[in-house]
């Protein structure tokens, strides 16, 4: 018998195998599973991992010391889109038609058509399945009949015909977007978060009052009024801990899988004002205190609804750190956040995939456990 455990080692992450191996679970009593990705965030950021850490992280820490920490996890990629892809099927994500570089605000579906991912094979176990937060594999956004209709297509960027989605109709649904690679619910933003359009989106609409011009970071393109950089982290993990307290209190005997992504510690690099200049760093080290906070969060929801226990919490990130954190300000403070690894980001050194991976099962995982598995 094919159990929901197998399904999740194999489409999941390849490392969380050693813990789960041998396990025979049947599907309606699996636990809840949460996938935390960090968004170019360095091994080397995490107390837990480095111990000459200059940036605190408490909550990050005290998942590792609830589980179990991997010290020889890689990403698939040292770029965000690959990575994302070969986390949601399993496979590898050169088997795509993406040969190079990410997908884009407006790139049309990276996730082929009936290609079963993480997400379509736990909800065919009965799972409920949500993603919130960046997407970034693509979605296909249809365009004003008036510029001709079809769908917005970023591959196009170099094409004087391109508009940089300034043709799009964001008053239709979206297609191909996560609900239809197995998510129940979706919230979050369509790539990185310096990438437009700059909207949230639900399910399969955007959220648009007005539309407007802005630019983040180095990116302008079509917003949201409303949309602010600063907001999106603090909006997703709300909305990540309103879904954790919504399914704890739903009426049906059914795990949940929340895969929830985040859009930090990455460009645009913009902690709120709570965490500005509490690592001491710069505002890259203030952003990974405020991921870690978000990971609180979720921990607290858990704990607040007595779910903690039967819970499945994984977290890593996409890829190590990225020149845009100011590394070498960083060097200079006696922080290094690849560690001692070479590179970084978009790398083909260890320090652009060699990322943290903790992994936190009460109920069946030894607390402060390690392994140096590959």
């Amino acid at each position: 018998m094919r159990t929901w455990i197998n399904m999740l080692a194999a489409s999941i992450a390849l490392c969380a195998s050693f813990i789960l191996s041998g396990l025979q679970v049947d599907a309606a009593e699996g636990p809840n599973v949460i996938f935390i990705l960090a968004d170019d965030m360095g091994y080397g950021d995490v107390g837990a991992l480095n111990p000459e850490s200059k940036i605190k992280t408490p909550n990050l820490d005290a998942l590792a010391r609830g589980g179990m920490v991997f010290t020889d996890a890689h990403s698939s990629s040292s770029v965000c889109t690959p990575t994302r892809y070969g986390v949601l099927t399993g496979r590898y994500n050169w088997r795509t038609k993406l040969q190079n570089g990410v997908c884009w605000g407006f790139s049309r579906r990276l996730i082929e058509p009936g290609r079963e991912t993480v997400a379509s094979m736990l909800k065919g176990a009965g799972y409920h399945t949500a993603a919130i937060g960046k997407w970034h594999l693509g979605m296909d956004w249809p365009r004003l009949e008036s510029k001709g209709g079809g769908f917005a297509d970023d591959g196009m960027r170099w094409d004087p015909k391109y508009r940089g989605g300034w043709d799009v109709d964001f008053s239709k649904p979206i297609e191909n977007g996560p609900n239809t690679v197995g998510f129940d619910y979706f919230f979050g933003i369509s790539a990185s978060l310096d990438m437009p359009p700059y909207v949230y989106i639900e399910n399969d609409h955007a959220h648009v009052s007005k539309l407007v011009e802005k630019t983040f970071y180095n990116r302008t393109g079509p917003a949201d009024s409303e949309f602010e950089d600063i907001d999106v982290l603090p909006r997703i993990t709300e909305k990540a801990v309103a879904y954790i307290h919504e399914r704890a209190e739903a009426d049906e005997d059914r795990p949940f899988f929340l895969y929830f992504p985040l859009n930090a510690p990455h460009t645009p690099i913009v902690p709120i004002e709570k965490w500005q200049g509490k690592s001491g760093l710069n505002k890259y080290g203030d952003f990974v205190m405020q991921v870690d906070d978000s990971i609180g969060q979720v921990m607290q929801a858990l704990e607040a609804n007595g779910i903690s226990e039967n819970t499945l919490i994984i977290f890593t990130a996409d890829n190590g750190c990225s020149p845009a954190a100011r590394i070498d300000e960083m060097k200079k403070k006696g922080h290094f956040p690849n560690w001692i690894f070479r590179g970084h980001k978009a790398d083909i050194f260890e320090g652009g995939h060699r990322v943290p991976f903790i992994a936190r099962w009460p109920a069946v995982v030894e607390a402060g456990s390690e392994s140096n598995r590959l």
